[in-house]
């Protein structure tokens, strides 16, 4: 009676280090979330985790197999097509373990959720330009529009009324090759865009060779105008040239007349902002001590940083972006991570002075127009913010 009761523990908590080569075969049959819940079963499997180099390489692997095999309607082919080539371009630029990791979930996000076909106009000058690519008149295929790759992580109209209207100037960017910047069929497709009136797409220019993974500086958004001269109107050669930019006053002409044309016929384009579901999201994984915490600070299963700010999420924290570089192109570009997304515009009145000068809040008023505030140009005047 007097014995001390022991429990001996349960055969399975060993079983990633008595049977790695089964476990590892389980696991790569499981999804992203419960691959990562398996993790927190015991501190055994968790230290199995941690020291394993391989898992993710597999999961990935069997990730992108089943993205190979999704079938799209005819109309929606072009943009998987695009999104697809996207992520495939990075995977080959993984060599890490949590590169992998990330490049898994990436994939299996864009599986599951809904693809839908927008920038018509757009659309149709990416298929003439990869067309030119393919006849070697292009150093490297463009990427766009930038709405294929975005998705909010909340489905509240209120706030994907707001992000969409916050980002509205640069869901219709394409990214090209910066060695792209004199090619006759880029100017070819602007001049022609100009001339139908239509709104043109916003070029973004980048060294391709860096990959989408890297932290390269971003390049600057521009609108190019081509030289009239060197451009064919109805017909794009099927012989590269090499052009220079031409010094005549005619193509600041054309500039005043696209600058003209662009803001007669740019009505705000609605993003539909699609959602991924909260389960597809990569739990927070809490650890069993701050000590140990510490020490995967910078791991692989590291927490997620804390928020912004205490009570409203930013334009950033509500965004799911494919892509490392361009999350840091729209936060350079349009301060994704400055606004704050207030579904109700007159709630922020309770807590204005909570809010620092660095932030802009975007919101809806009474109207269900899209409203901000600039906080820097607040000022406090006898106790009162104004």
């Amino acid at each position: 009676m007097g014995a001390a009761f022991s429990v001996s523990p349960s055969p399975l908590v060993k079983f990633p280090f008595s049977h790695p080569d089964s476990f590892q075969k389980i696991l790569i049959l499981l999804d992203t979330s419960t691959i990562l819940n398996c993790r927190v079963v015991c501190t055994d499997w968790r230290d199995w985790f941690t020291a394993s180099k391989t898992i993710w390489s597999s999961v990935s692997s069997r990730m992108v197999a089943r993205m190979l095999r999704r079938k799209m309607r005819t109309e929606l082919e072009q943009v998987w097509d695009i999104r697809l080539d996207f992520l495939l371009e990075m995977v080959d630029e993984c060599w890490t373990e949590e590169q992998e990791m990330t490049m898994a979930i990436r994939i299996e996000r864009a599986t599951r959720q809904p693809i839908w076909c927008e920038f018509d106009d757009t659309l149709k000058v990416i298929s003439q330009l990869h067309q030119a690519f393919y006849r070697g008149l292009m150093a490297s295929p463009c990427v766009g529009p930038v709405c294929i790759f975005l998705r909010s992580k909340v489905a509240h109209p209120s706030v994907l009324k707001v992000m969409g209207e916050t980002l509205a100037r640069h869901l219709n960017c394409v990214i090209i090759d910066e060695r792209d910047k004199e090619a006759g069929v880029v100017r070819q497709c602007l001049l022609r865009a100009m001339i139908s009136c239509q709104q043109a797409p916003r070029w973004v220019f980048k060294d391709m060779d860096l990959g989408w993974l890297g932290e390269e500086e971003v390049e600057d958004v521009q609108q190019y105008q081509p030289e009239p001269e060197d451009c064919n109107d109805n017909q794009i050669s099927d012989e590269p040239e090499e052009l220079t930019p031409s010094k005549f006053s005619f193509s600041y002409l054309l500039t005043s007349m696209y600058n003209l044309v662009s803001g007669l016929f740019s009505p705000l384009t609605m993003w539909k902002m699609l959602t991924t579901s909260q389960s597809d999201f990569v739990p927070v994984t809490t650890l069993e001590s701050d000590d140990e915490e510490e020490d995967e600070k910078d791991g692989l299963y590291s927490t997620a940083p804390p928020p912004a700010h205490a009570i409203f999420p930013t334009v950033l924290e509500l965004l799911d972006c494919d892509s490392l570089w361009l999350k840091k192109m729209l936060i350079k570009k349009a301060g994704i991570d400055k606004i704050l997304v207030v579904p109700k515009f007159e709630e922020v009145t309770k807590h204005i002075e909570d809010v620092g000068a660095q932030f802009t809040i975007a919101g809806l008023d009474m109207s269900g127009t899209v409203c901000q505030l600039d906080c820097g140009a607040l000022a406090t005047e006898e106790g009162a913010v104004v």
